[in-house]
């Protein structure tokens, strides 16, 4: 399908004003939705890294986690409402909600039938899961042992997770993003309480007791999303008759192709933790931690950009608005870019004090400290590609071109394994984190490439050198101010109050000093969220 006559990049600050507001106050629903519950999946790595530190337990409980959460990218996640979306919004465009409901009845059938067999199957083959995700920890069988042990309790919350994404897609369509945002926090809350409760102390019987509120957590997360679904959509009937709807069997063969992007993705997951699994004790926590912290940060941004944009893209697609669609996607881009660059500067200059400040207490000791801050670092292009496909992938889903996707994700297989292999015995995991960075930027630009072939070379890159230039030069101010004030901090004694206090000014100035500069460089996009969050709070 090709998008004759857009420009696909206007000035951000261009939009009309619908989009503009369309975009941002979901973007901003989306958002605090993601960022409360990111900010509670921080503490739940704050609260395992008090009590087990970067450990045999540990590394097995994160590897265990793992497990669950890579089977359920095959049938859920972005996938499924990127697939979901799109055909709710065409068969409600086009025979009402009743068509609406029945595919959405059908997709809840199918998605949780193959959940309970992907549970039924994988908790007897969980040695071989471990083995395949972790083949070093042979060299440590109670280890090996223990994560097994966690991979077989862990499993059904596959089962939980997908249908949230059900949910998620579902509300995003009626314009809700709130409450499938936050949700998931409710499983963090729940591992949270498990590591704090009062116990033996015993790493064994801790990680038990976390695989167990893994689960607790998940079935929370689910009940959740029920009210306002049925508020927004009313009773959806789970439906035998499969294939007697046509939307559904194209979503099924969508859905395939979906499962092969998850396939793709989830390889770059094994290929690493597996080369983690291989370096020394610690390394999988290490990882883990900096990878947690960078999602912190992108996915308020980018997963709130991005679940923004699709229905709203989808909805242009259905009603052939090209010109709303260019709009959309165009200001969902200056969002992302004029939140995301100062956080990635404050990651790069302030990464040992940052990880210092959250991780430096309990069992977490300052060489654990450095070996989270140098990954960070190294870490910091994954996070802004990782936010560019977050975005990009967007019009694929919306114009029904996933077999580009799968494209991409065999370049990222081979990207990260090639990068993998030949960093990570050397530079143990500072080179697994290069490896990831390099593998999601050369996707991000296969993925900038295609979308410019689909779009008749329409995509405009050249238009976005000005605005991004400016946010860019923006952030120096902030960023040299942060790194300054950060100096005064002796960041080895960790949270102490001396501490906090410099990091608080050295955040609250480079803050302020980045939405001056955006003022004085005319960044749209900064003025119209502090606007927005303004009115929010009644000022």
């Amino acid at each position: 399908m090709a998008l004759e006559g857009i420009n696909f990049f206007p000035t951000f600050g261009s939009m009309g004003p619908m989009a503009k507001r369309s975009i941002l106050r979901a973007f901003l629903s989306s958002s605090l939705g993601t960022g409360l519950s990111r900010l509670l999946g921080l503490v739940r790595e704050l609260a395992i890294a008090r009590v087990l530190g970067a450990s045999a337990a540990s590394d097995a409980f994160f590897m265990a986690f793992t497990i669950p959460s890579m089977f359920r990218r095959f049938v859920a996640d972005e996938g499924l409402t990127g697939a979901l979306v799109p055909l709710v919004a065409k068969a409600e465009a086009e025979e009402g909600t009743g068509a609406a409901k029945a595919l959405a009845g059908r997709t809840f059938t199918a998605l949780a039938g193959l959940c309970v067999l992907v549970s039924l199957v994988a908790i007897p083959a969980a040695p071989w899961l471990v083995d395949l995700f972790a083949s070093g920890f042979r060299a440590e069988p109670e280890k090996f042992a223990l994560t097994v042990q966690l991979t077989r309790v862990m499993m059904p919350f596959v089962l939980f997770v997908s249908l949230v994404s059900w949910c998620e897609g579902l509300l995003n369509h009626r314009d809700h993003f709130f409450v499938p945002k936050i949700a998931p926090g409710l499983v963090s809350a729940a591992i949270v309480v498990a590591a704090l409760w009062p116990g033996s102390g015993d790493p064994q019987a801790i990680v038990h007791t976390l695989a167990w509120a893994v689960l607790v957590g998940g079935l929370a997360h689910l009940l959740l999303c029920l009210p306002p679904l049925v508020k927004h959509w009313g009773v959806i009937r789970p439906r035998l008759d499969l294939w007697a709807g046509k939307r559904f069997r194209i979503l099924t063969a969508e859905m395939g192709k979906v499962a092969a992007i998850g396939l793709m993705a989830q390889v770059n997951v094994v290929v690493l933790r597996s080369l983690a699994s291989h370096l020394q004790t610690g390394s999988v926590s290490w990882y883990w931690n900096a990878t947690r912290l960078v999602d912190f940060a992108q996915g308020i941004i980018a997963v709130g950009v991005g679940s923004a944009l699709l229905p709203a893209i989808a909805a242009a697609v259905a009603e052939e608005d090209w010109v709303e669609f260019r709009r959309s996607f165009g200001r969902a881009v200056g969002l992302a870019a004029s939140l995301l660059f100062p956080a990635a500067a404050f990651v790069l200059l302030l990464a040992p004090p940052f990880v210092a400040v959250l991780y430096r207490h309990g069992a977490y000791g300052w060489s654990d400290v450095e070996q989270t801050s140098s990954a960070l670092r190294w870490l910091v292009p994954y996070m802004l590609a990782l936010a560019g496909i977050q975005i990009v992938k967007k019009p694929f889903f919306a114009l029904n071109r996933r077999n580009s996707l799968v494209v991409v994700g065999a370049l990222g297989v081979g990207l990260t394994f090639v990068a993998g292999v030949l960093l990570a015995p050397r530079f143990g995991v500072d080179g697994l984190a290069a490896a990831l960075s390099i593998s999601t930027v050369g996707q991000l630009a296969a993925y900038l490439y295609l979308l410019g072939r689909i779009t008749d070379g329409r995509l405009g890159l050249l238009a976005l050198a000005g605005p991004l230039g400016r946010i860019a030069i923006a952030t120096l101010p902030a960023a040299a101010a942060g790194w300054g004030l950060c100096l005064l901090g002796d960041w080895e004694q960790g949270p102490t109050l001396v501490n906090l206090a410099v990091f608080a000014v050295a955040g609250a100035a480079g803050g302020g000093l980045y939405l001056g500069a955006a003022w004085m460089l005319g960044i749209h996009e900064v003025h119209d969220v502090v606007a927005r969050v303004r009115g929010r709070l009644g000022r």
